[in-house]
């Protein structure tokens, strides 16, 4: 069970037990980071690496450097140029000289590149989909309510 419970004088009675912010805040960070994990083996299949797809997803919200790429994923510059030079050896990102910089490229993503990330997605919101069709009705609407409020909560 998880660490949220209810006591034998509300379970069952359909009234909610007053849930302290601190408790819940420790089993939803859990949760997201057990779901997020999951997430990303099982569903990433062959087709990319999970530092790979999250490269090519920053890249579709526009053109980066290296040394903004390795902030965004926390990591070195020089682990970040490798990510991006098997990318761009898959033909999944190109590199042009930065406008203003000779010292930097710019790294963008490419049709290739938005193609197999499109197919990451699909596969991943595709194992996601069959693990909530497990799910009751009921369930899924609990989920559904909290997707909304994470999303919410992470957008102020």
């Amino acid at each position: 069970m998880s660490g949220v419970e209810r006591d034998d004088a509300t379970a069952g009675a359909g009234v909610p037990e007053p849930v302290e912010p601190d408790r819940l805040a420790a089993e939803l960070r859990v949760a997201i980071m057990r779901a997020s994990r999951r997430l990303r083996t099982e569903a990433s299949g062959e087709l990319l690496k999970p530092a790979q797809y999250s490269v090519l997803g920053a890249l579709q919200q526009g053109s980066r450097t290296i040394g903004q790429l390795a902030r965004g994923e926390m990591v070195a510059a020089p682990s970040m140029t490798r990510i991006v030079q098997h990318l761009e050896d898959a033909g999944w990102t190109s590199r042009q000289p930065h406008p203003d910089d000779a010292r930097q490229v710019v790294v963008s993503i490419t049709g290739a590149g938005r193609e197999i990330l499109q197919r990451a997605q699909a596969h991943r919101t595709a194992w996601l989909a069959r693990r909530l069709g497990e799910l009751d009705a009921a369930d899924r609407r609990i989920l559904a309510r909290a997707a909304e409020l994470l999303q919410g909560m992470c957008s102020e």
